[in-house]
């Protein structure tokens, strides 16, 4: 898509953001117009295409170039884009899919993810994504929330459910694992016939239709399903070109016609940041993608050297290792120029080192929630540099960000409040929670993130604080009450608190104080008690255990502002 596009030039030393500007200007690529959608005024690009399925068709333009590769196997964006319509097609022959059911997804990163995503939405269903992490309670759960009659997963998740699948009146379409034969289990290598003519489903789509939801732990015990549209994810997309050719034009990115972007994909695809910014980005600009099973920093380094990957997004821990650690010495890393990172924000040092420890790099960072499908604020090179601690300025042409008080009124310039969004790529709503949905806006449209922050004299943000109660453990969030649910429900336990204790490498992890009504409550017993009900990254990593009563406030419930600071100062003592 960028190739094809006759850039204009610029100086140099224009800012990012001008450049931006100029490419959406009117008769320009990426122009844009205001369209009421639901009621709302809204920005959109004037060429966008109408639904993801005739995105996906531009990702043929790559061709014969590698898109996919997963240890020894490599995939071109043809082959790519031919399995996934072969498999839409048999979800629609085979299982009788239609537009607007929900179709879950539960698996590691392997190659079969992203084709069974393109083959779920170009089939009219919804791609329900589920966190890989999860257990069977967890995805039990999920299954029944939203409605799927069909998952695609890998073996490990399939058996999760193995016990469960009349139950839940559910088929499964087992990617890549041997397992044994059950009549709901399906193979999904059964599924796709290459010998076919491409095609596509016959399914009328448009820009409004359900394309995907994913979960997203707030401050409620459950995960809520943030639904998006086609036209908020392709929104998204657009943006992000917008991006990458600003760079192109500014002379930033490797000017040879025959380059071709390669990035390692480290981070989850069920996560909005591994599936829009990292997976369908890179489709839509002909980046190739290198996929790992799981992060190790040695594997990553071996990768970096044999595939000469150009870049890489994941949690700020993870480029943090790649900075530090002790086995830089035994690798050429040299191609790894862009090191982005999300999830979390990146302690200032962290940033300068990265610049510092890979020559000529950009270091970056983006501020987005799952609600926002990623995009908020983004902040690279020196820009970022200068201002480490800042999440960036609102991407333009299609976010608007602005702080507000509790009743949706902007506050003055320079004073906190909760960061709030207005944008297109915004998400339609929480699936089957109207109430969720009505307290997640502020009239007009604006998003209400659960972030504080505050906007400087030049527009960038800086977070400063959180109204949600949730942690955010090595960029995966994790609702406190969750797991106080699950200590709660054991019978020795009287009361629970769940918070955060601040960790250099994970950024933050789950601490505990339970209130036990017996001598003989130990914490190894509540962590085994907890393993069968919450996924491993949800677990508490420290556990005080008492026979005190936790101190509440004037309201009678728990004092949790004190408990926290009390067990947080506890905590750096004993280190």
């Amino acid at each position: 898509m960028l190739d094809n596009l006759e850039l204009p030039k610029v100086d140099p030393s224009t800012p990012v953001w001008d450049v931006m500007e100029m490419l959406c200007k009117d008769n320009m690529p990426f122009a844009t117009k205001e369209e009421t959608i639901d009621g709302i005024s809204h920005r959109v690009f004037i060429n966008q295409p109408g639904n993801l399925r005739d995105a996906f068709n531009m990702f043929l333009g790559h061709g014969d170039k590698e898109f996919m590769v997963y240890l020894g196997e490599r995939f071109t964006f043809k082959k790519t884009i031919e399995r996934a319509a072969s498999l839409s097609r048999s979800l629609v022959s085979k299982f009788g899919v239609k537009k607007g059911d929900s179709v879950a997804i539960a698996m590691r990163n392997y190659p079969e993810w992203p084709i069974a995503y393109m083959a779920i939405v170009a089939a009219g269903g919804r791609a329900v994504l589920l966190n890989a992490w999860w257990k069977t309670e967890e995805l039990k759960w999920a299954i029944d929330n939203c409605g799927a009659k069909l998952m695609i997963g890998d073996a490990q998740r399939a058996n999760y459910l193995r016990d469960h699948l009349n139950a839940l009146d559910l088929d499964v379409v087992v990617a890549r694992d041997d397992f044994e034969p059950n009549p709901r289990m399906h193979k999904f290598s059964d599924l796709v016939n290459m010998d076919e003519p491409f095609s596509w489903p016959d399914v009328d789509l448009s820009p409004e239709d359900d394309s995907m939801m994913l979960y997203t732990s707030g401050s409620t015990g459950f995960p809520k399903g943030a639904v998006s549209s086609h036209r908020a994810v392709l929104a998204t997309l657009f943006n992000w070109v917008v991006m990458a050719l600003s760079l192109k034009i500014l002379g930033r990115t490797n000017p040879d016609p025959d380059f071709q972007p390669i990035m390692l994909v480290a981070v989850p695809f069920f996560h909005v940041t591994g599936l829009v910014p990292v997976l369908l980005v890179s489709a839509i600009i002909g980046r190739k993608i290198v996929i790992m099973y799981k992060w190790d920093i040695e594997d990553a380094m071996r990768l970096i050297q044999d595939e000469g990957v150009t870049s890489f997004t994941g949690v700020p821990t993870m480029s943090y290792e790649l900075a530090t650690s002790d086995l830089r010495e035994k690798y050429d890393l040299s191609t790894l120029v862009d090191i982005g990172g999300g999830g979390a924000a990146r302690p200032p040092e962290h940033v300068k080192m990265i610049a510092d420890r890979f020559a000529g790099s950009s270091p970056g960072i983006g501020y987005g929630l799952t609600e926002t499908n990623s995009l908020a604020t983004v902040l690279s090179g020196p820009e970022y540099i200068e201002r480490p601690t800042s999440a960036g300025k609102a991407v333009y042409p299609m976010v608007d960000v602005k702080i507000m008080d509790m009743d949706g009124n902007e506050v003055p310039q320079g004073e906190s409040g909760e960061v709030c969004m207005k944008s297109v790529v915004n998400f339609k709503g929480y699936w089957n929670n109207e109430e969720a949905t009505r307290d997640a806006f502020h009239e007009g449209g604006w998003f209400r993130s659960g972030d504080m922050g505050y906007l400087n004299e030049d527009g960038y943000l800086y977070i400063n604080g959180r109204f949600k109660e949730i942690i955010i453990r090595g960029g995966e969030n994790i609702s406190c009450q969750e797991v106080e649910g699950v200590l709660h429900a054991h019978e020795n336990v009287d009361d629970v608190m769940v918070f955060s204790l601040p960790c250099p490498l994970m950024g933050e992890i789950v601490g505990a104080v339970v209130v036990a009504n017996c001598d003989e409550l130990y914490g190894d017993t509540l962590l085994s008690y907890a393993s069968v009900h919450l996924a491993k990254y949800k677990m508490p990593e420290k556990i005080w255990i008492t026979q005190d009563p936790l101190p509440l406030i004037a309201s009678g419930k728990i004092d949790r502002k004190g408990v926290k600071e009390q067990y947080n100062a506890v905590y750096a003592a004993e280190k």
